[in-house]
């Protein structure tokens, strides 16, 4: 009567055997399900990771070229740049062309030099959208930028110029790099004595350049850089907002080489003839 039958031991076996299967299989279940959960939060750790650096490589960039160091900022472009394209300069091809652009400043020569005296070029960089390629190898980024300018001493010029840019980056063993350069000017001025502002275009064209300038408008013209990311909200791009009013010739379609100056009878004082307007 104390002892179990063979009958009804042989069940509970079956039935300890049958419950150790199951919580064998819910332990695998729930491995496996850590595990992609672990492999999600390294992605979006790896991200992060790449926006942070990038946002570094572009600050980096404008450290450098308010301080005039062509050579440095070279070192941050890949060797396989697709293109440069700085106000209405037009569009450089390559790594090469980063340095005949870059070059020009300095007499040619892509080399780090000592600021000029009695000017300064002090960029402020913020704003950054940036957009991470899921392969993690490639990412685009718009940033904006306020630039005030002094050149001469002590009877001293004042410029404020503003603009966004539209980045590509890559990375290349292991270190993201710039791939592909677009700047604008949204604004570009000149305070003048009597207390008024000029508005000013873009250093012109050198006839070195690969291609004509793409979209540009800078101020009094309106309109905004198209953005390389779609509304968060609807997924949609925005339109195209560019102001139909021509105040500039140079950077409509069939205009190109006619670059940074207005039409006839337009009021402008100096600064908006084209001249070197401290882009970048």
């Amino acid at each position: 009567m104390g002892f179990l039958s063979l009958k009804t031991a042989a069940g509970l076996a079956l039935g300890m055997l049958a419950t150790t299967q199951l919580h064998g299989r819910r332990r695998e279940d729930d491995v496996a399900a850590l595990a992609g959960r672990l492999a999600t939060v390294e992605g979006q750790l790896r991200e992060l990771r790449d926006i942070e650096e990038i946002r570094r490589l572009q600050y980096i960039y404008n450290y450098y070229n308010s301080g005039g160091m062509s050579q440095q900022l070279l070192d941050l472009v890949s060797p396989n740049a697709v293109s440069l394209e700085i106000g209405g300069q037009g569009v450089y091809l390559g790594k090469a062309g980063f340095e005949r652009l870059f070059g020009q400043y300095h007499d040619g020569k892509a080399e780090d030099h000592p600021t000029q005296f009695g000017r300064i070029v002090f960029q402020i960089v913020s704003q950054g959208v940036i957009t991470v390629d899921p392969d993690g190898t490639q990412a685009k980024g718009r940033f904006r930028v306020l630039t005030p300018v002094f050149v001469g001493y002590p009877h001293a010029t004042p410029r404020f110029n503003g603009g966004d840019y539209e980045m590509e980056f890559v990375k290349e063993h292991g270190t993201w790099m710039i791939s592909k350069f677009k700047y604008v000017h949204v604004f570009c001025v000149t305070f003048e004595p009597d207390g008024s502002v000029t508005p000013g275009y873009s250093t012109p064209p050198s006839g070195r350049e690969d291609d004509p300038t793409t979209w540009y408008h800078p101020w009094p013209e309106t309109g905004v850089l198209p953005f390389h990311y779609p509304n968060p909200v609807t997924g949609q791009f925005p339109p195209d907002t560019t102001g139909s009013q021509h105040y500039w010739i140079g950077n409509w379609p069939g205009e190109f080489g006619r670059t940074g100056h207005h039409p006839p009878g337009a009021e402008a004082g100096p600064s908006a003839t084209g001249a070197p307007q401290d882009d970048r």
